[in-house]
């Protein structure tokens, strides 16, 4: 078992700095950068959901909590003159999600539109199958354009200001991942650094950056995925 002599915590600009001395081995630990008990990188849907349920989970209260985003913040006051051919599939058990948030009742009151019947074919045969809201008990899904969700969510979010904190326009260059106590100069949390050189400490650090995850790719995290050869059309109709 190894153990901390001496622990020292000091200011030095940006944040906390902190030296430890381990006894056996010798090693000097250093941090720099403000220290996170936890650190969200990608404030999109699943990011900006995921920093509110942390900031409001009573177990956590009192821990720091930081939303990294690389984009602009999405303010949404009334509803866009303009559809966006980016949107979600809603399940209800999602929209229930988003309900108990407190962001579903802001969506729903900008655009959102009810899934009520669909139909899948087979494209070597005539077989098919449809779906139809006559058979269920709920909507089937509720599509809505992935701005208004941000938004929704964003501005739930704002309300916990003490809780959580956010940066946005903020892109993350590298991770540095811990290494062995026994390496000198060692960090014992990961390390975020940013564009304009910044950087964070985390104990724990949560990846939300989308499909080409950089946290997933730096970590080394396999994952198995193959091309379908297919392609879509997404647009908006006016009937």
């Amino acid at each position: 078992m190894h153990s901390l002599t001496k622990v020292t915590l000091v200011l030095n600009g940006i944040g906390r700095r902190c030296v430890a001395m381990n006894r056996f081995s010798g090693a000097r630990i250093i941090c720099r950068g403000l220290l996170y008990d936890v650190i969200i990188s990608g404030g999109g849907m699943v990011g900006t959901a995921m920093a509110w349920s942390l900031g409001t989970d009573p177990s956590l209260e009192g821990k720091k909590i930081l939303l990294l985003e690389a984009g602009n913040k999405k303010v949404m006051d009334k509803v866009p003159d303009a559809y966006s051919t980016r949107v979600r599939s809603i399940s209800p058990g999602s929209a229930t999600l988003l309900s108990g948030v407190g962001a579903w009742n802001h969506i729903m009151n900008m655009r959102c539109k009810p899934c009520q019947k669909m139909q899948v074919w087979d494209a070597c045969s005539d077989a098919l199958i449809t779906f139809d809201k006559e058979n269920l008990q709920d909507e089937m899904a509720y599509i809505v354009e992935n701005d208004i969700i941000v938004a929704a969510l964003t501005k739930q979010l704002e309300n916990l200001s003490d809780q959580v904190k956010v940066q946005y326009k903020t892109k993350v260059v590298m991770y540095t991942w811990p290494k062995s106590h026994q390496v000198a100069e060692s960090i014992p949390w990961v390390q975020v650094t940013l564009a304009n050189g910044q950087t964070f400490q985390s104990k724990l650090l949560i990846g939300a950056d989308g499909p080409n995850l950089m946290v997933r790719q730096e970590a080394e995290i396999p994952t198995v995925k193959w091309n379908y050869d297919q392609s879509a059309v997404v647009a908006v109709l006016h009937l």
